[in-house]
């Protein structure tokens, strides 16, 4: 009985501890997360164990993907992002969650640096691709992110302190360029850089807008010898109050919201083999993620069938075969004025990439490898070009 007594002295420290050991069985007992709609990205998930994998370096390393897991998975994450973010910006900060208040209401991703064993890695599976396909015709562009783009709205230091990536997107494709005699390496910073002062990327989030998109269509298919459709001759539908990543992280009070805009390309649509009843999912526009509405979002493999190619030819069926990020999603519409089908993959989402280029058994005019510059930097799923 005094031993209880002597216990109950300190109810702040048993209040404490009951805190600490019911917050930790929550957060052992709550399901884990696979997608964030707050910050718009792919959680990570408990990784396999392995020795391999203990002894790996790098993203591979097994320590470090579940430090990933630990701090993706936490009980009410969202909730903790938005107190601090709130906290932070109400602190007059220019700055938070390593994003940078830029002006006109740009959000602006820091990066300092760049993941070079992984970058490497991605470089050397993309020429064993290249081996593996040594008569498919490729294309390969990088997107550069808009803070290399959009240079009058950087705060001030930005640049200077952040990944020079028309630098090294040139050093990615001198390394590949001779590799394959099929190979086109695809600039897109000019193009984007002359209309650096339009609508090309979305204020509060990572992605470009579909004006953005169109730009690097039209570069795309002149490469190609064909012209794009041209781009008054699009019907546009908006979607207001959009807000992006860049805006979950950063929580910027006064934050202007993103209009995106999307068109109706008469087409007929399949969704990992499942027919779709319209090129874009309208319900996800209604959702805090919006940009996942176009196209359906990320999927492991979407077919789009032309009902408008305006360089058909009578007898024969073009193809083009896009692997890409989320970026692709406004691009790839485009294409159906320029071929008759349009496939596009997701590795993420896709077992192997011989599933399509070997086991569809079907003839493709280009296949366009297309990434952004960070993610193609971060990405731990191009190996599987190489299946």
């Amino acid at each position: 009985m005094e031993k209880w007594k002597k216990i109950l002295k300190y109810p702040l420290i048993w209040l404490f501890a009951l805190f600490i050991f019911g917050f930790a069985l929550w957060d052992i007992l709550t399901p884990s997360r696979e997608f964030s709609e707050m910050e718009n990205r792919m959680l990570q998930q408990s990784p396999p164990f392995s020795l391999k994998s203990l002894m790996a370096k790098g993203e591979q390393a097994y320590t470090r993907k579940y430090e990933k897991y630990i701090n993706d998975q936490f009980v009410l994450r969202d909730g903790w992002i938005t107190l601090k973010s709130y906290g932070e910006s109400a602190l007059g900060k220019i700055e938070n969650n390593n994003v940078a208040f830029g002006k006109d209401g740009y959000l602006f991703e820091k990066v300092f640096s760049v993941d070079e064993e992984n970058l490497s890695a991605n470089l050397k599976y993309m020429e064993e691709f290249l081996d593996k396909y040594p008569d498919l015709p490729v294309t390969f562009s990088v997107i550069p992110n808009a803070y290399t783009v959009l240079t009058e709205k950087l705060p001030a230091g930005f640049a200077a302190v952040s990944v020079d990536q028309n630098q090294r997107i040139g050093e990615l494709y001198s390394r590949l360029e001779g590799k394959s005699s099929h190979l086109k390496l695809l600039e897109l910073s000019p193009v984007l850089l002359e209309h650096q002062e339009e609508y090309i990327y979305y204020r509060t989030d990572h992605h470009w807008t579909t004006y953005g998109a169109y730009l690097a269509y039209g570069e795309y298919v002149r490469s190609l010898g064909l012209e794009p459709v041209p781009w008054g001759e699009l019907e546009p539908h908006e979607v207001e109050g959009f807000y992006g990543s860049f805006d979950a992280k950063a929580k910027k009070a006064g934050t202007l919201p993103d209009v995106i805009t999307w068109f109706d390309i008469p087409c007929r649509v399949e969704v990992n083999q499942q027919p779709v009843d319209f090129l874009h999912d309208l319900s996800r526009f209604e959702v805090r993620d919006k940009y996942s509405g176009l196209m359906h979002g990320n999927q492991a493999l979407t077919v789009l069938y032309s009902q408008c190619n305006q360089n058909q030819q009578e007898g024969k069926t073009s193809r083009v075969l896009v692997v890409k990020d989320s970026y692709g999603n406004s691009f790839a519409p485009y294409l159906c004025y320029n071929f008759d089908e349009v496939y596009v993959v997701d590795l993420r989402y896709l077992g192997k990439m011989s599933a399509v280029l070997t086991d569809m058994d079907l003839a493709f005019d280009d296949v366009l490898i297309l990434y952004n510059f960070m993610n193609f930097t971060t990405d731990t799923n191009i190996p599987k070009l190489r299946y």
